[in-house]
């Protein structure tokens, strides 16, 4: 389902909340990094990298930006990415020299390249494949924004899952298909909107075989409709955008089995 048109009022809307959101990665990674506090940079010289990493077989990532050296006596789980996790990162926007490592394995890196990154843009970065083989997907994100009057939501679907033959996404009780027929490796859906009032507290997706309707793996997003009626908690996705990923690999057991984890976008 393809993205509603932005008025310019919703554009500066989306722009004031990516603002705050690259602002606060900016400084959480120069954090990370001990940094100086002269050394964060502003929202307008960054981009918004959200990293995923499916690698099969991949022990905790360590992301490189520029060439900088890693100490690893400072890595701790704080500053790893675990295999099926993802990270919102706001790196300098540019051509930017980077390398993912395994926190196991200094000596071979996952990736290692440029990311061609727009200031004040909006990425995701996928890590698919395995250790002997690994993968990668750039996408540059073009979120929807949802009006404040519309309860509504976000979800697109990928497929992360390295040798699956094409999947397709329904969600429980509806035909297959009903939502994607059909998404080969390496493949991802715009956002489709669901609703997200009251009468809607949760949906089920369904990840099958695209061509035996086979069942690969479900996922729930609950909590729906909180914040609604007597329900006071807080809700995760209304007029938000998420990503649902299919990763591990066809017959894999254990961490390599196939599942679908959820992504947060803004």
């Amino acid at each position: 389902m393809a993205g509603i048109r932005l008025s310019n009022q919703n554009l500066k809307k989306i722009k004031m909340k990516t603002t705050i959101k690259i602002l606060f990665a900016a400084t959480l990674l120069c954090v990370l990094a001990a940094c100086k506090k002269s050394d964060v940079p502003s929202a307008s010289t960054v981009a918004s990298l959200n990293l995923l990493n499916a690698t099969v077989g991949a022990s905790p990532i360590i992301v490189q930006f520029n060439n900088k050296s890693v100490f690893f006596s400072t890595i701790t789980s704080s500053n790893e990415l675990s295999y099926g996790s993802s990270v919102i990162l706001s790196p300098v926007g540019g051509n930017i020299p980077t390398a993912l490592t395994q926190s196991t394995d200094t000596v071979h890196t996952v990736f290692k390249g440029n990311l061609n990154l727009q200031n004040f843009n909006i990425y995701s970065f996928f890590l698919a494949g395995n250790t002997a083989q690994p993968d990668t997907m750039l996408v540059h994100d073009q979120l929807t924004y949802y009006a404040p009057t519309d309860s509504v939501g976000g979800v697109r679907f990928v497929n992360l899952s390295t040798g699956s033959s094409p999947v397709s996404v329904d969600i429980q009780g509806q035909p297959n298909g009903s939502e994607v027929q059909n998404l080969p490796y390496k493949n991802i859906t715009a956002f489709n909107t669901y609703s997200a009032t009251h009468a809607n507290s949760s949906y089920v997706f369904e990840f099958r075989n695209a061509s035996s309707g086979t069942l690969i793996a479900s996922y729930t997003i609950s909590g729906v409709n909180n914040s609604t009626g007597v329900n006071t908690s807080s809700n995760t996705f209304r007029f938000k955008n998420h990503t649902l990923a299919l990763i591990g690999q066809p017959g894999g057991t254990g961490a390599a089995a196939q599942k679908i984890i959820l992504m947060n976008n803004y």
